[in-house]
């Protein structure tokens, strides 16, 4: 809400005073109420609500007391907009307004598509039009339980997501003062079972794959195995991001911009991926990206390799060499994280190398991948019950 200019309406004695319906802008204006009684002001805001312009009623008072009255609430919304206090409630910005609002404020950020979909398929058909400060956590609980119940029920991740999505939501609403509490606060998300997916357990089965693999993808999927970098972050890679001195990848870009978890991470280069890197570097020759593509912008820079021009030969590659045939290229993200721990690797460094925002996300995902992987940690936590224990062990007699 934009603070525009203030008008005051008095009403009381009309003796020589201003008529009612044309008061000049800027003015009071006088409205006679009833012979005799106690002059009155009322106060009202020009403000700009869902791009409108509209007079908002602040507040009457005393004529003597209108003057103080308006300056101070001028005083009041100017320490609003500096942050010094708490903006009022919109008591009418509809969810669907609130939501554009949002979008607009985050369509820089590279999930902007998602968000917008998830809210087009599933909030705005029932929220559209109803007042955000009447949205309670136990309508968003109604609206789950059809979003499960429905002829084709949405997964609980999915759910989940879409929960997670308009809690952010909310909390910008919050800070823009269109509401006080994120009613999907205290909504616990819905239990998810664990969803195995595939990935090369060996370094036999890395080393099948790219020997299968024709030399237009075998070195961005050596890269892909060998640093857990998404396939679009890989595709926008630029030599400059890329350090073999200092042995690190700076990753910071992709087809939307920054990448998924929004912030730059640096990938070290490990042994299995330094030689690649360098033979390719010695081969560039003008190339600016590592995999550009055959099209240049309207600048005549190069544009990186379409995603699709990699999915049909990597399928290939796959049959070709006996693996799982349903193996898709993000999960030789999910093989780095696997060989990575299976061989000794820490679990936080690892969230750190994927770019997870936490390292329970890093857990949650992959710390199940490899069955052998505490095998060495059995005996870690060891002590000895003493003899005398106290612990009876009754023994029973079976029957001749």
């Amino acid at each position: 809400m934009r603070i525009a200019t203030i008008r005051s309406a008095c009403r009381g004695s009309s003796r020589g005073l201003r008529s009612a319906r044309s008061p000049a802008r800027g003015d009071q204006a006088i409205y006679p109420l009833y012979p005799g009684s106690t002059p009155t002001c009322r106060i009202y805001e020009r403000a700009r609500v869902r791009e409108k312009s509209v007079k908002v009623y602040v507040g009457s008072f005393a004529r003597r007391e209108a003057s103080f009255a308006e300056q101070e609430h001028r005083v009041t919304q100017r320490k609003i907009k500096a942050g010094d206090l708490p903006a009022a409630v919109d008591h009418k910005r509809t969810l669907g307004d609130a939501l554009d609002g949002w979008l607009r404020a985050i369509k820089d950020q590279r999930s902007h598509h998602e968000y917008s979909d998830r809210m087009r398929l599933y909030v705005r058909p029932t929220f559209d039009r109803t007042p955000i400060v009447k949205i309670t956590k136990a309508k968003l609980i109604d609206l789950r339980s059809e979003l499960r119940e429905r002829e084709e029920p949405l997964a609980p991740a999915t759910i989940n997501t879409l929960f997670a999505s308009l809690s952010g939501a909310f909390n910008y609403f919050i800070e823009q003062g269109w509401c006080s509490d994120n009613p999907t606060k205290f909504i616990k998300p819905l239990e998810v079972a664990e969803r195995p997916f595939l990935w090369l357990q060996s370094a036999g089965e890395v080393q099948k794959l790219l020997s299968a693999c024709n030399d237009n993808i075998r070195t961005l999927v050596a890269v892909l195995v060998g640093t857990g970098v998404r396939l679009d972050e890989a595709l926008h890679l630029m030599w400059v991001d890329v350090d073999l001195q200092h042995r690190v990848i700076h990753v910071h870009r992709g087809r939307r911009g920054a990448p998924k978890s929004g912030r730059l991470r640096h990938v070290p280069i490990f042994d299995s991926v330094l030689t690649v890197l360098r033979e390719m570097k010695l081969a560039k020759g003008k190339n600016t990206l590592l995999w550009p593509g055959a099209k240049l912008d309207k600048f005549d820079e190069q544009l990186p390799r379409n995603k699709t021009s990699v999915f049909r030969p990597f399928k290939a590659a796959v049959i070709r060499a006996g693996l799982a045939k349903k193996l898709r290229l993000h999960d030789l993200r999910h093989t780095f994280a696997g060989l990575f721990l299976a061989s000794g690797g820490d679990i936080f460094k690892l969230s750190k190398i994927l770019g997870h925002s936490s390292v329970a996300i890093t857990q949650q995902v992959y710390a199940h991948l490899h069955p052998d992987a505490f095998a060495e940690d059995y005996s870690r936590v060891a002590f000895l019950m003493p003899e005398n224990s106290g612990v009876v062990v009754k023994l029973h007699r079976t029957p001749v």
